[in-house]
């Protein structure tokens, strides 16, 4: 690698890696689960273990990973050092005379993987009976020790990763301005740029699209409706944060069991998008497989095990420890147009316009019947029509 032009990148694992991951599936013993009622939650201890054996045995009798390989090498992918961070990352230019340019984030413990099925959507509608001139250039890259980046020598988190992207975009790529997009982990490093790299600031971003509630303003909630959501959201955290705990404190000391078995990171990643997803059927009943097929799942898991990157994955969250949070400033907000995404079974659900507000200048708003805290994996479409829609709104 030379400088910091990009160089491109084709995902080749060696089958001695995969032998070796698949040895441990193979061998994993199977211990004990607490009784579970007839029609009770068999994930409220946990992940479910008769899912997690279902999802074992498909792995080592029928997920191919070359398969999935092949569709994850469909885009043209490269490698670019940004300020001594080695970043991966998908690129695609658009159709249409001049398209605007979008950088979409992922999460933990999602990957660019997430994006896959709405890349061509936005990329080039036409393929879809849409308009080419509505067509964008696509920028997604693997966060800083996931994936196919490099590994940080030491916890990086999403502010400075967001410094990370607006580089990688403007002196990389070229692109003097962008919109960003993200969920989860992406909603803060795209409230990051949007903050800290807004184009009234200096910066190349113009535009940002959440679809999670990240980079807060300090403020507090005012009306019974905000106050409403700040105490179902303060009792979610407490549920729902054992991990987020864990990783943004300890994530070295987790790294030793779950980098030695794939079936523990596997569980400990579903036990998320299980947890995270809108899981509803068309009967009513709930279960992950409404939301994610088990190709998408293992493929999603595979990222992380066949890079070995779950521990490093988990450094950002003591990265964001050590970087102060993610509250803005006092008295300061985002000036740029911002969208949000509402989706209904987001876990860390948006508190009411009213306060979003006070921190951003909104100018699209969506809530949705459908969909979960992984948007563009789970509705596709619907996520790739409100973004564009959003795109359109605040282009030129």
């Amino acid at each position: 690698m030379t400088g910091k032009s990009p160089t491109p990148f084709t995902i080749e694992i060696p089958q001695g890696k995969l032998d070796a991951i698949m040895a441990k599936v193979r061998a994993y013993e199977w211990h004990e689960m607490p009784e579970i009622a007839p029609g009770a939650d068999r994930w409220a201890y946990g992940t479910d273990m008769e899912y997690m054996r279902e999802l074992c045995t498909y792995w080592a009798e029928k997920f191919d990973w070359r398969a999935a390989e092949k569709k994850l090498n469909a885009f043209p992918q490269f490698h670019a050092e940004v300020d001594g961070q080695n970043i991966h990352f998908i690129h695609v230019k658009g159709s249409g005379s001049n398209p605007e340019t979008v950088v979409l984030t992922h999460g933990w413990p999602g990957s660019v993987f997430e994006f896959y099925g709405v890349i061509e959507q936005l990329a080039h509608p036409e393929k879809f009976g849409g308009n080419p001139e509505d067509g964008v250039n696509l920028v997604v890259p693997s966060l800083p020790g996931y994936g196919f980046s490099g590994k940080p020598k030491k916890p990086i988190g999403p502010r400075g990763t967001a410094a990370l992207w607006d580089k990688l975009m403007r002196e990389v790529l070229g692109y003097e301005t962008y919109i960003a997009q993200g969920g989860d982990w992406g909603s803060v490093v795209s409230g990051w740029l949007a903050y800290d790299h807004a184009v009234t600031k200096g910066g190349g971003c113009k535009a940002v699209h959440l679809n999670m509630y990240g980079v807060r303003p300090a403020a507090l909630p005012e009306t019974e409706a905000e106050q409403q959501w700040a105490a179902g959201a303060a009792m979610t955290f407490e549920l729902e944060s054992a991990y987020l705990r864990l990783q943004m404190t300890k994530p070295q000391t987790l790294s030793y069991g779950m980098m030695d078995s794939p079936v523990g990171a596997a569980a400990w990643i579903v036990e998320k998008f299980n947890g995270w997803s809108d899981r509803r059927g068309p009967g009513g009943q709930e279960h992950i497989e409404n939301a994610f097929s088990k190709d998408q799942l293992l493929t999603n898991i595979m990222i992380y095990l066949v890079t070995g990157t779950f521990n490093t994955a988990t450094w950002f969250y003591r990265g964001m420890f050590e970087e102060g949070g993610t509250n803005m400033a006092p008295g300061t907000q985002v000036d740029i147009p911002t969208g949000i995404a509402n989706y209904p079974k987001e876990f860390l659900v948006f508190p009411p316009r009213s306060m979003v507000e006070k921190g951003y200048n909104i100018v699209r708003w969506s809530d949705f019947e459908h969909g979960g805290h992984f948007a563009a994996l789970e509705t596709g479409k619907v996520f790739a029509d409100d973004l564009r829609a959003f795109i359109n709104q605040v282009k030129g």
